[in-house]
């Protein structure tokens, strides 16, 4: 009988310590969220890995459950705890869809991957035509895209093709380099119903990460922020590290992933810089602020904690389900927010799925 019970004892203890370290890991994704990658970079990679830490830490609690283990409860409070981050990234919607009002406005957000939803094609025609169809049914009243692309030396001019589709009367174009040798040039582009009166851009190491607008907006002004934070450059390369087909660790592969773990080092602490400039200057703002765009970050990060801070969360007030925004070869993460001041009232929040980039688009409507 004794004999029994240590086997048994035995049995649990690996199991045990296996769920103290996802604890340890849940509990680690809150330090990611307050202090910079600058500070000590390895939490970024446990601010990517968040929902696969929360899902673990929640199976040991039905695991622990079904055997009427009393070590449930340990990963019960920490994802207690978490509910804040949980709830960052999964929404349920308890309210009903509110009621269209006269007044308000719809920003639709969109990362369109060069206009060609492939890096080694550029001026993709088709794709271009499709983006711009979506665009259109989407009916929104201001739209920040990030990665758009012009093509001047075919003489395509996509900035005009776009805004004559849209038939949005206000467009502003931000290059992302200072000094441009392509054929191709890519842009950030905000389109807009309203006036726009300022604007101003961010450049780091002559590349821009974002700028704002100030837009009037019947009479009252308001200051958008239209941003694309550093990505990490992974390459198809990189990806293949994830390749479910092929788990063997040879050198090749050990390098790659030594490769990523740097690039996630290095574009983490560049995003934690630029997140920081972002966030001084909506605290400088002399009226409501909206940010969007792609921050290539996590709501587990610093870069997104640090920019949201006193803002409101379009996701997290009238979001549904899993935010993911990501439609790449990594796996579903969100990336892409709309955050508001508080002045702000956010009526509807919607992650739309067009198949036509490495993003899906994002649409909210609200008003002043």
């Amino acid at each position: 009988m004794a004999n029994a019970a240590k086997k048994s004892k035995f049995r649990v203890r690996p199991i045990l310590w296996t769920n103290y370290i996802f604890i340890l890991l849940l509990l680690s994704t809150h330090l990611t969220m307050a202090l910079s990658p600058g500070i000590f970079w390895p939490l970024s990679i446990l601010s990517l890995g968040f929902p696969f830490i929360a899902l673990i830490n929640g199976f040991f609690v039905v695991f622990w459950l079904v055997f009427l283990k009393r070590y449930f409860l340990y990963s019960l409070l920490m994802l207690i705890m978490s509910y804040s981050l949980i709830f960052s990234h999964f929404q349920i919607s308890w309210n009903s869809e509110k009621t269209a009002e006269s007044n308000s406005i719809t920003l639709l957000s969109f990362n369109t991957h060069n206009l060609s939803n492939s890096n080694y094609n550029k001026g993709d025609k088709v794709i271009r035509s499709e983006i711009l169809n979506f665009s259109k049914k989407q009916k929104a009243d201001i739209i920040c895209y990030q990665e758009f692309q012009n093509y001047p030396t075919r003489g395509v001019n996509t900035v005009h093709d776009f805004q004559r589709g849209l038939g949005l009367k206000y467009v502003q174009t931000v290059p992302y380099l200072n000094k441009n040798t392509h054929e191709f040039v890519d842009l950030f582009v905000m389109y807009s119903r309203y006036p726009i009166k300022n604007s101003q851009s961010f450049y780091k190491n002559g590349k821009s990460f974002g700028f704002y607008c100030d837009l009037d907006i019947e009479g009252k002004m308001v200051r958008i922020f239209n941003l694309h934070l550093e990505s990490n450059h992974f390459s198809k390369s990189d990806y293949d590290v994830f390749d479910e087909n092929d788990l063997r660790m040879d050198e090749q592969k050990r390098n790659q992933f030594l490769l990523l773990i740097y690039k996630i080092k290095k574009y983490s602490i560049l995003r934690s810089y630029q997140a920081e400039i972002i966030s001084e200057e909506i605290e400088k703002s002399p009226y409501p602020v909206i940010v969007t765009g792609d921050f290539n970050d996590t709501p587990a990060s610093y870069t997104y904690n640090k920019i949201s801070d006193d803002l409101d969360d379009a996701f997290i007030d009238e979001g549904a389900g899993y935010g993911n925004t990501y439609n790449g070869n990594l796996p579903p993460m969100r990336i892409d927010y709309s955050l508001f001041s508080e002045s702000f009232e956010i009526l509807e929040h919607k992650i739309l799925k067009p198949n036509v980039s490495d993003h899906f688009p994002i649409r909210t409507r609200f008003s002043l």
